[in-house]
């Protein structure tokens, strides 16, 4: 007689209790032995049974059904065979219509057509209870997970730039991985990198999926989502406080949520040899600038017309270069003279932030205590039963929100470095040598540089009007008002600096 064998486990830690696959096969070997079957397939699978859709298990069914020379089909023990009753039907039609037997090799357990009602009433039974089983286990894990996620432990497997530390059940910075994660937020950040720029990049640079291929663009894109990498987490719709060490700062994952929500993003062109293709947008309609090569040697930018043909003239490579020097480069050029005052306004600001600050952090520390003193409260108001049981959960959930709104804060404010006097002083030392450096470089550097300086430029009739990123967007604002400029008198002088 010919029969299938099935053999099930749903986790690593069911072979420790003695259902390992090696041990299923065994005893429905010895098992077909004893009764004279002969095993024509084996199902060696790791999928849950309490789920109705199992890919492995409606394979053997249907097999069973294709193949009326099978007889029998054999399973270790009934909760080795289904923990729903969907799949129960399943096997009873096997039974009624298909005329197969059912062998249980860990009890010496049978069922078929001509079993009694007492037979059908047990299975029934030992399903049921499999099923109970398993509710019971899915409802304490999840209570263990709600209440790691209550302790600041992410309950689940680590995500891309994290590994799970099995000793501590806590996460800890994956080396080989995060700096990708770290670079991806600064990359998109900038504002010059596509979701498919960056993927392309980091392919060439070793990152891979699982399979060794490269990763989705939605994986991209949920990894400069989530709250995760600045410390915190979302667990069934709520966002936690994590202990784990975060791998970009809230500053810097705010920045990346910004760009995401920029539909203007650059894109990658067909061709990769125009050195400042992504740079700019028509002035006119808005559109992309786009590339071009005429007669094999001239380089011409335009507008891509996508809306329609705008009137807007096309420029040569050479010119827009020179104008990217004269018009953007050249604008936040600092002279020697003006670098005294401009130190001395860096040396003011960086006092009166400094104090700043520090009455910032005293002001969230107040609020965060009130808001804890009114959950205490609320916690006692729900114990003397002043309010409901729902009204506390909802309350709870508000303030406990409100709170790790608040430590993010606190966390980003105290590890922010307001020491910004020496970083402020090379960025102006480095608008001094920028415009020369620029001149005396190729096209590909020069590109660089205007990427450094702007986040964006639109060109109408050949005129630049560039958006620049900070801080060169105040240096040009400084240069281009009279009013700002050392020599004058102490009335005169600005009183705030940016």
């Amino acid at each position: 007689m010919k029969s299938l064998l099935y053999i099930r486990v749903s986790s690593k830690e069911q072979e420790k209790e003695g259902f390992s696959l090696d041990a299923q096969e065994k005893l429905g070997h010895d098992y077909a032995n004893r009764k004279g079957l002969k095993i024509v397939k084996i199902w060696k699978v790791s999928e849950s049974a309490w789920k109705e859709e199992r890919e492995s298990f409606n394979e053997m069914i249907i097999y069973a059904q294709k193949h009326k020379e099978i007889t029998d089909i054999i399973f270790d023990v009934t909760d080795r065979m289904t923990r729903n009753d969907l799949d129960k039907y399943k096997i009873y039609k096997l039974i009624k219509e298909y005329d197969k037997t059912i062998h249980f090799s860990r009890t010496g357990k049978t069922f078929n057509k001509n079993s009694g009602s007492d037979d059908e009433f047990m299975l029934d039974i030992e399903v049921a209870f499999a099923k109970k089983w398993s509710n019971d286990i899915s409802t304490k894990t999840k209570m263990g997970m709600q209440e790691k996620a209550e302790q600041g432990i992410f309950p689940s497997y680590a995500p891309l730039g994290y590994i799970n530390n099995k000793s501590t059940k806590l996460l800890e910075i994956d080396p080989l991985r995060a700096p990708f994660i770290i670079r991806a937020f600064e990359l998109f950040s900038t504002g010059n990198y596509s979701l498919r720029m960056i993927r392309d990049l980091f392919y060439k640079e070793g990152f891979r999926s699982l399979k060794g291929s490269k990763v989705h663009l939605s994986t991209i894109e949920k990894i400069l989502k989530n709250p995760i990498y600045y410390g915190c987490f979302r667990w069934n719709d709520r966002l936690y406080k994590g202990n784990h060490h975060p791998i970009v700062s809230k500053e810097l994952f705010d920045k990346a949520q910004g760009t995401l929500k920029n539909k203007n993003r650059p894109h990658i062109t067909w061709r990769n040899d125009f050195a400042f293709k992504n740079l700019l947008t028509c002035g006119k309609c808005g559109c992309n600038i786009t590339s071009a090569l005429y007669k094999k040697k001239y380089v011409y930018y335009h507008c891509t017309f996508s809306k329609g043909r705008c009137g807007n003239l096309y420029i040569n490579e050479n010119n827009l270069a020179d104008k990217f020097g004269e018009e953007v480069v050249k604008k936040i050029s600092i002279d020697k003279s003006h670098f005294d005052w401009i130190k001395e306004a860096l040396s003011k600001k960086h006092m009166d932030d400094k104090s700043d600050k520090e009455n910032k952090i005293m002001a969230l520390k107040e609020q965060y205590n009130r808001i804890h003193n009114r959950i205490n409260r609320l916690y006692e108001d729900k114990l003397d039963g002043r309010i409901s049981e729902e009204f506390w959960k909802q309350k709870d959930a508000e303030f406990g929100q409100e709170k790790i709104n608040l430590e993010c804060s606190l966390n980003s404010l105290e590890g922010s470095d307001s020491d910004y006097f020496e970083a402020g002083l090379r960025t102006f030392e480095l608008s001094q040598l920028l415009y020369p450096l620029y001149v005396n470089t190729n096209f590909e550097k020069k590109a660089k540089i205007i990427k450094i300086l702007t986040s964006n430029c639109s060109i109408n009739d050949l005129t630049l009007y560039p958006t620049y990123r900070k801080p060169f967007d105040t240096i040009v604002k400084w240069l281009s008002c009279p009013t700002w400029l050392p020599g004058l008198d102490s009335n005169q002088q600005p009183t705030g600096y940016s």
